[in-house]
């Protein structure tokens, strides 16, 4: 076992390159930020995209046809551990339309991962892994020329859960890793020892989430054209088109501007879409030795088998508490199944450790956390993370606390929260802070006092906190974006970005920022956007950077132009460039108004005055830390539901959701925003789940594989709490992944609180609550019988 983590590290704290805390604004900084007058952030805006999608113009990766291209198929492991001892392809090779068959011989050096090859050479660690692939002239050819290759295994033991990878004599899956323990680390924050002794009360709980499934709409897939020797291209739908090129580049031994990565319109990701994974390494090997553009399609049965989600967890919560309702600290022991080949999951455990530390005023944390090897698909992470998990398993804990001493739960977390300006344990201090506020109101706003503790048998409520990081400077090696943009003679805006838009509208809000710095409407930015050739850089949208990190960029590229075009119009007007105001589409003097130009008319007098100068304003972002996040939101959600006892069905009623984003820059998307994560965290909690036998997928489709229908979609209240951060950009925060984590502790919590005893594992289907309901009879049962035995 480790050290302990010391939270003076430079990796744990949110300083400053110098080494310096990160500073809270003054408070004119604090003021002036509040009360900026805006005319385009804050309106509710329909997506500039939306019409290209309803009516089905957008074009997704799959839609993209290239001449003589051809059709990757892969061929998959069957076993969950074996030994390759041979593959013969010579039928498949000689099968009319094959145009070449490529094995781990071809893929010598690419790697997906530090100890994940792209094709498995000699060991298959699990059922679905990458032995072979073809490409073909069409998608049944080579669908036949698959059933061709003819592979020998020798299988081996295999451990596909946690406690049989941890049990003595389990089988080594990698060399590597000793017990198949991958890593092992206690991160400790404040004295979690003095914490507990000075505690009144410890509650204990063991908690289990089950593996799950990022089920986006669109499949994935990679179109590579790899037939010169010193060009990739790849059009593929990811979060990070940087990433990905930096990835391939080092794969193939080559630099960053030899290969292109475009991507189109995503279909979701839920950080599915993160990394580069088998199939697009394999896509470009098909593609540079058949001399001609491949397109590898993953079908849905192989997304379940192959591609990275979530993986089971086990918890051990442990919560210091005092008689006077003071929570002293927290202590966790997790185990978290990492698949295969681990990668990342060590850095999500430390996130689901981090983040819980920002909720409360507590002296002390321990999380103990290690991720363990198994002969399952490789895991790493599903929507909200490893947060949720943690997040159902203490906000249920923290009820129970709450009844111990007679305390309301809303009360307790009123008492013991963060708020403005708080250093917590780990040293982050809070620029912005609307938790008390978003208790106060989701409590208002759900009727809290009139339903806590006095709803029929079966309905339950309960409450959930949640915080979220604005960006994580430290989650990758570089964590820039850069916007450029330029203004047009007709005043058209065009503006240039890396960031991928994977559903949420993160396009729409950018053009919104650059409209409100340059006076113009958002419908006049066009965007650039998708591909590494012709945008900036941008890591992309991950850690719910988009907004704050990617925005800040872009609001600074359009503040650059603001300058170059408020310079000339000064000039042509004869006053001060400072005093020019950009509003509405015009550009006036703030000391005389009358004193005024169309925006139009700037932009085409900047370019064909004596003088001409094209208008091309460069913006960039890298967040002023070493490591951490400038900028916390916060969350707060009440949900009401009723269980089925004969059954133990649940129906969620309503949830109420209140979320502290700092400042909406289009409410109309953020509710879009909240409704997605609230159904997503209700299938989370509720429903998903990827069931298996020894490794072999029981419900590996679409049809299978459980979410809610659209119609159990509960009724949700939205309630924007605006802190105005001074580091966002107009003040904005996330939101993108904050109220997924709420939505899921709180049903969690109004389970427990409809059926009086606490939920054991996730999702918390019919079977499982059940379960929990006949363990509460038992017991009532069981007390009734000593009670009567005592009388007696």
């Amino acid at each position: 076992m480790s050290k302990p983590v010391d939270p003076k590290r430079d990796r744990i704290k949110a300083i400053h390159g110098d080494g310096s805390h990160a500073a809270m604004p003054d408070d004119a900084t604090l003021e002036a930020a509040r009360n900026v007058v805006l005319s385009q952030v804050g309106k509710r805006q329909p997506r500039l995209d939306g019409a290209e999608k309803v009516s089905g113009r957008s074009l997704f990766t799959d839609d993209i046809k290239l001449p003589n291209m051809l059709c990757g198929k892969i061929l998959r492991s069957k076993y969950a551990h074996a030994r390759i001892l041979g593959i013969d392809a010579s039928k498949a090779l000689a099968l009319p339309g094959v145009r070449c068959v490529i094995t781990a011989a071809d893929a010598e050096g690419v790697f997906v991962s530090i100890n994940e090859p792209a094709m498995c050479k000699d060991i298959t660690r699990y059922i679905g892994e990458e032995v072979a692939a073809v490409a073909a002239i069409d998608e049944i050819t080579a669908e036949e020329a698959l059933d061709l290759i003819e592979v020998e295994y020798e299988p081996l033991p295999y451990a596909t859960t946690l406690r049989n990878a941890l049990r003595s004599g389990a089988p080594q899956i990698h060399p590597d890793f000793e017990g198949n323990v991958a890593s092992d680390d206690i991160d400790e924050y404040g004295d979690p020892d003095k914490a507990f002794r000075e505690a009144d009360f410890v509650l204990e709980d063991r908690f289990t989430t089950h593996p799950s499934h990022n089920l986006f709409a669109e499949f994935h897939v990679a179109l590579a054209d790899y037939s010169f020797p010193d060009k990739l291209t790849m059009w593929t739908p990811t979060q990070s088109g940087y990433l990905f090129q930096n990835s391939l580049s080092k794969a193939f031994g080559l630099s960053m501007s030899q290969v292109r990565i475009i991507h189109l319109n995503t279909g979701g990701a839920f950080t599915g879409r993160g990394m580069c994974r088998p199939h697009h390494y394999i896509a470009a090997l098909l593609s540079r030795k058949a001399g001609r553009p491949v397109k590898v399609f993953v079908t849905g049965d192989e997304e379940f088998l192959a591609c990275r989600a979530g993986g089971q967890n086990e918890f051990l919560v442990r919560t210091a508490f005092t008689r006077a309702g003071k929570i002293k600290g927290f202590e966790v022991e997790m185990d978290a199944d990492t698949g295969a080949h681990p990668f990342g999951v060590s850095y999500l455990t430390a996130m689901a450790a981090n983040y819980q530390a920002r909720l409360f005023k507590i002296d002390g944390l321990r999380f103990h956390r290690r991720c363990v090897v198994t002969n399952q698909r490789p895991n790493f992470f599903h929507h909200g993370g490893m947060m949720t998990g943690v997040n159902a398993a203490i906000m249920q804990q923290l009820a129970r606390a709450a009844a111990k001493i007679g305390k309301d739960p809303i009360d307790f977390f009123l008492d013991n929260a963060v708020d403005q300006g708080f250093t917590d344990i780990i040293g982050g201090t809070f620029a912005s802070c609307g938790l008390k506020e978003c208790l106060e109101k989701v409590r208002a706003a759900s009727g809290w006092d009139d339903k806590y503790g006095k709803l029929p048998p079966y309905h339950g409520i309960g409450v959930a906190i949640g915080a979220m990081a604005s960006g994580v400077k430290g989650a990758f090696k570089h964590d820039t974006s850069a916007a450029m943009l330029k203004i047009a003679e007709d005043g058209i805006v065009t503006l240039y970005t890396g960031i991928p838009d994977m559903g949420q509208g993160t396009h729409t809000t950018m053009a919104i920022i650059a409209a409100e710095v340059l006076g113009c409407h958002a419908e006049d930015v066009r965007l650039v956007a998708g591909d590494t050739e012709t945008t900036p850089i941008d890591v992309g949208a991950f850690t719910q950077r988009g907004t704050f990190t990617t925005g800040n960029a872009v609001r600074a590229a359009a503040a650059d132009a603001r300058r170059q075009l408020g310079r000339r119009v000064a000039e042509k007007l004869g006053v001060d460039a400072d005093d020019l105001v950009f509003r509405d589409r015009r550009i006036f003097a703030a000391s005389d108004p009358d004193k005024s130009m169309p925006f139009k008319e700037a932009a085409w007098h900047c370019l064909h005055s004596r003088e001409g100068r094209f208008v091309m304003g460069h913006g960039f972002y890298n967040m002023p830390l070493k490591h951490g996040t400038l900028a916390w939101s916060f969350g707060a959600q009440v949900a009401e539901l009723k269980v089925d006892p004969e059954t133990g069905d649940v129906q969620v009623i309503k949830m109420t959701v209140a979320h502290d984003l700092g400042r909406a820059i289009n409410p109309l998307a953020v509710e879009g925003q909240i409704d997605g994560q609230v159904f997503s965290g209700m299938s989370q909690v509720l429903y998903e789940e990827c069931e298996h036998d020894n490794g072999q997928f029981l419900n590996p489709s679409r049809l299978e594989y459980k979410m809610p229908r659209t119609y159990e979609m509960p009724e949700v209240e939205y309630i924007l709490v605006e802190t105005i951060d001074p580091y966002g950009p107009f003040g904005a925060k996330e939101v993108g992944e904050g109220p997924i984590v709420v939505t899921v502790g709180a049903i969690a919590a109004a389970v427990s609180d409809a059926i009086g005893e606490y939920v054991r594992e996730m999702p918390m289907s019919p079977w499982r609550v059940l379960s929990a309901i006949r363990r509460k009879q038992t017991k009532a049962s069981q007390g009734n019988s000593e009670q009567r035995a005592s009388t007696n």
